[in-house]
């Protein structure tokens, strides 16, 4: 539906001229008018398609109005129709850009001959109104595609280069707020661009999309200085969004907003600390950073922590019980409703499940005695990481666990191909939980599992490309990727160029 806009000081030609447009069912919203001042008027208001205006008026004539339309950078496909004596005027008006004039009276075949091509022009504006718009998306998308790989690789480096200066100078007055969403499964990339189009559609479309493994992708949302309670809606609804129409849960760390690349990283630090608890959860669940510097999350955290304080009991791993220690006397101080009496009963059951994983029930009643004889909270921490102090000093980390790294990494050299292949199934196959696994596996060597996998995926496609002619949709599959146009992002994000690229330097090389 295009829309025409009659001018003319006769309610009665301007009436009739509606009425021929009806008769023809030509697909016109029509606006009228009964001078040109207030033609511009609506012109400023609503964009018009067609102008067809009369040449004599009062406060303004015909040839006048469409001078102004031209000045005011409008486009409407312009037509003047005067009587006939005023034939020579009409034709000057050729030279403003107007299309075609009507004579008075109106022949019906004339009428209908100039708007048949009237509607192919405004078609033909439409076309490529659409392809101009086209275009500019997709030099955008080019655009921040680039924008936020940069950001990822000063994120993800321990210090930043040089040759970041520039970056740093764009980001000064730039907004971010950056949410971490982690998937359970890499499902849901079979509908991605509907998936990264519902977020969009909810947090804006100037957000950044930034890939920073096969099932973790980072969101930075731009210029909008959001609230915490704002941020935590805006997860409940991504949740929503991924539950009820991708049937997919989703985990969430979500950091406050902050200006420049700076800040940025230090809430980016602060956030990545939290991933780690996703492998304790196997539902939806979302973590805000507070004003205050805390973790916070809207249900019940203290089993979470102790589930990690296990964990590196059955490592061994003595300063990772007493950091997630001092994580859960945090919590418990900045929320309400715990009484005494609850704080001291999970307190000194995760105390004899410690004790009892390492051999160590000699002290526990003792312990356990300390604990529900405190007066303050203060007496708690100290009769707690007193034993953690006594248990690392006589503790003996024990020399079998490169065995099951080694077995790890051997089930991903074998398996990369598989589409399925994820830290859970790794953990399942040897038979342990993937919470204990992912964290021998960082303690041994310093690195996430997950990522040790897309890594060693992206050297096998590295090799690929060196060494075969494949397409690149078909090295994707190859290397465990089914979607390519993901694997084609992570490996720009992980090498630092498209496959295709890679590919023609390392010939170029030779």
């Amino acid at each position: 539906m295009y829309k025409i806009l009659i001018v003319d000081d006769e309610n009665n030609e301007r009436m009739g001229l509606q009425r021929l447009i009806s008769k023809y069912q030509y697909p016109l919203e029509v606006r009228q008018a009964p001078n040109g001042k207030i033609a511009l008027e609506i012109m400023e208001k609503e964009d018009i398609d067609i102008l067809l205006t009369d040449i004599k008026m009062p406060f303004m004539t015909g040839i006048e109005l469409i001078e102004q339309v031209n000045k005011r950078g409008l486009n409407p496909i312009c037509i003047i129709y005067s009587a006939y004596g005023e034939f020579e005027y009409a034709q000057n008006a050729i030279q403003l850009g107007v299309l075609q004039y009507l004579l008075k009276p109106i022949k019906l075949e004339k009428f209908e001959k100039l708007f048949n091509k009237v509607m192919e022009i405004c078609k033909e504006k439409s076309t490529q109104k659409v392809r101009n718009e086209q275009l500019k998306k997709t030099l955008k998308s080019i655009e921040d595609e680039k924008y936020a790989q940069k950001i990822l690789r000063y994120l993800e480096l321990e210090y930043g280069e040089e040759k970041f200066n520039e970056l740093e100078e764009r980001t000064q007055e730039e907004t971010f707020c950056p949410i971490i969403i982690s998937l359970y499964s890499s499902l849901i990339f079979n509908y991605w661009e509907n998936y990264e189009q519902d977020i969009l559609n909810l947090v804006g479309q100037d957000t950044l999309f930034i890939n920073k493994s096969d099932t973790q992708f980072l969101i930075l949302i731009r210029n909008k200085d959001l609230t915490s309670k704002q941020i935590s809606e805006i997860c409940k609804t991504f949740i929503k969004i991924s539950k009820n129409k991708y049937q997919s849960e989703v985990y969430i760390v979500a950091g406050n907003s902050c200006k420049g690349i700076k800040k940025l990283k230090e809430e980016y630090i602060k956030m990545s600390n939290h991933l780690d608890y996703q492998f304790f959860v196997s539902k939806s669940m979302f973590f805000i950073h507070n004003e205050n510097g805390v973790i916070r999350k809207t249900s019940e955290m203290l089993s979470l922590y102790f589930e990690r304080i296990l964990t590196f009991a059955k490592l061994k791993d003595y300063q990772g019980m007493s950091d997630e220690f001092k994580k859960a006397f945090e919590y418990v101080e900045e929320s309400e409703g715990f009484t005494s009496l609850y704080i001291k009963y999970n307190f000194s059951e995760a105390i004899k499940k410690c004790c009892e994983i390492l051999h160590s029930e000699e002290r526990m009643m003792e312990i356990v005695e300390e604990i529900y004889g405190a007066s303050s909270i203060m007496q708690l921490k100290e009769s707690i990481f007193s034993l953690i102090d006594t248990l690392s000093k006589y503790g003996n980390k024990q020399g079998d666990e490169n065995r099951l790294i080694v077995l790890a990494k051997s089930i991903v050299h074998e398996r990369f191909s598989d589409y399925n292949l994820n830290v859970s199934q790794i953990a399942e196959d040897m038979e342990m939980s993937a919470a204990y696994l992912s964290t021998l596996f960082k303690t041994e060597t310093n690195q996430n599992l997950a990522k040790y996998i897309s890594q060693y995926r992206m050297e096998k496609a590295k090799d690929l490309l060196k060494t075969t002619n494949m397409k690149i949709a078909d090295v994707s599959k190859k290397v465990g990727y089914m979607n390519p146009s993901y694997f084609i992002s992570l490996f720009k994000n992980n090498v630092g160029c498209s496959p295709a690229k890679y590919r023609e330097k390392y010939f170029d090389n030779e």
